[in-house]
C-alpha cells in the first residue's frame, strides 16, 4: 500500500518539513533559519507557534496539490515527560505540557500541536516519534550529586537512533547488538552512549555538555551562581543569555559555523582557538561517554549538521580516534526519521503509545 506522510521538523534555527509517499519524497522544504533579530523578537510559546504555524500554512498551501490526502502527519517531538522511544498519539494532555513548559523550552514544543491541527483539518492522526524526551537512562546515570535534583534525559534521539542504526549497519550488525558512542552535532549538541539498542546516558541538550553554536552548555558552577545573583539579568534575560547568545555566537558574534571556518583561514587566532575549544569540549564528552560502556565500543558516530564542518571533525578525530572507529554521516535525515517511524505504524509493525 502507498501512504502519505507529512514530516515536520522544528529544531533551534530552522524548521523542515516535507511529504512523502511512502519513502519516496513529493517535497521537501527548509521553511527559514531564523537568525538572532527573529528570535529576539519572538517571546514564548504563543509568539513561536504563530511564527511557525504561518510560516508552514504557506508551504501547505504551495502544494496543496500533492496534500489532497495524507495518511498521517508526524512531528518532531518535544520538551514533555520522560517516555519511551517510538510513536505517540498527540493529544490535549502533551500540548498542554508543552505550552507550559513544565518540563522545560525548546522552539520544538510548538510542533505537536501545529502537527495537530493540520491533522485535524485531514481527519488523520498526528503522532511523534522518538521523541528527545525518550528516557532510557540508567538508574546509576541519573544521580546529579545533590539530592532533589535529578539528571534527565534530554537527548537528540531521532537523529541519534538513525545515524546509529546506519553505523550498525555498516559493522554488518543489528543496532541492538552495538556500543555506540553517538555525538549529535548542530544547533544543539548531544553526545550519548549507545548500549544494545538503548540510550543508557548522554548529556542533556539543554543544560550539560559542550558548548554549542549558541549554547552555554556546562559551565562553571561558582561563576554561574555569581551571575544569576548579580542582579544585570530577569531569569528570562538569563536563559536568553545562555540558552540562545551562548557558546560560539557570545564570543565571535556569529553562529554560522561557516563564517567561524572563514575567519581561520583568514589567520583569526582567536576564532581558530574557540572552534578548538568547542571540539576540545565535544571530545572529552565522547571519551566519558566509552566510559559509559566500560571501553567497549564499537564505533563513535557524529552526525549532525555541524559535521559537514572539515575543521571541526579533524580536530575531534584525532582527540577520539583511539577510542573506536569514527564513523561521521554529515548532516541530518530527521524527516527522514520520522517518515520511517510513521510508515512502520501505518504497516502494523509498531503500535501508538498514548501520552
Amino acid at each position: 500500500m502507498k501512504f502519505r506522510i507529512l514530516a515536520i521538523n522544528i529544531g533551534s534555527t530552522s524548521l523542515k518539513t516535507g511529504a512523502f509517499e511512502n519513502k519516496n519524497e513529493l517535497f521537501r522544504e527548509q521553511i527559514s533559519s531564523y537568525d538572532q533579530d527573529i528570535a529576539s523578537r519572538l517571546s514564548g510559546y504563543s509568539d513561536w507557534l504563530q511564527f511557525h504555524r504561518e510560516s508552514l500554512l504557506q508551504v501547505l498551501k504551495k502544494h496543496e496539490v500533492k496534500l489532497k490526502k495524507l495518511d498521517m502527519i508526524v512531528s518532531r517531538g518535544a520538551i514533555t515527560r520522560p517516555i519511551e522511544s517510538g510513536a505517540y498519539f498527540i493529544n490535549k494532555a502533551m500540548v498542554q505540557d508543552l505550552r507550559s513548559s513544565s518540563y522545560g523550552w525548546h522552539p520544538s514544543n510548538v510542533g505537536p500541536e501545529i502537527a495537530l491541527k493540520i491533522a485535524e483539518r485531514f481527519g488523520t492522526d498526528a503522532i511523534i516519534y522518538d521523541s528527545p524526551s525518550t528516557d532510557e537512562m540508567d538508574d546509576l546515570a541519573r544521580v546529579s550529586g545533590l539530592k532533589g535534583i535529578q539528571r534527565r534525559a534530554a537527548h537528540h534521539v531521532l537523529n541519534q537512533k538513525a545515524a546509529a542504526k546506519k553505523a550498525a549497519t555498516k559493522l554488518g550488525k543489528e543496532y541492538t547488538d552495538t556500543c555506540l558512542v553517538v555525538a549529535h552535532l548542530g544547533g544543539g549538541i548531544t553526545v550519548s552512549a549507545h548500549r544494545y539498542g538503548r540510550i543508557m546516558d548522554g548529556t542533556h541538550g539543554l543544560s550539560e555538555g559542550p558548548f554549542t553554536p549558541q549554547r552555554t552548555g556546562s559551565l562553571p558552577l561558582l561563576d554561574l551562581i555569581n551571575l544569576c545573583f548579580s542582579r544585570e539579568y530577569s531569569r528570562h534575560e538569563l536563559e536568553r543569555k545562555l540558552l540562545s547568545r551562548g557558546g560560539i555566537f557570545s564570543y565571535l558574534g556569529t553562529h554560522d559555523i561557516k563564517e567561524v571556518e572563514t575567519k581561520v583561514l583568514k589567520s583569526d587566532s582567536y576564532a581558530h582557538l574557540i572552534l578548538r575549544a568547542m571540539a576540545y569540549q565535544i571530545s572529552k564528552e565522547i571519551g566519558s561517554m566509552a566510559t559509559s560502556l566500560k571501553g567497549k565500543v564499537d564505533a563513535v558516530v557524529l552526525t549532525g549538521n555541524l559535521s559537514r564542518s572539515k575543521m571541526l571533525i579533524g580536530e575531534i578525530k584525532e582527540r577520539v580516534n583511539f577510542i573506536a572507529p569514527v564513523m561521521v554521516f554529515p548532516g541530518e535525515e530527521e524527516l527522514e526519521a520520522l517518515v520511517n517511524g510513521a510508515l512502520d505504524v501505518l504497516r502494523g509493525k509498531e503500535k501508538i503509545k498514548v501520552y
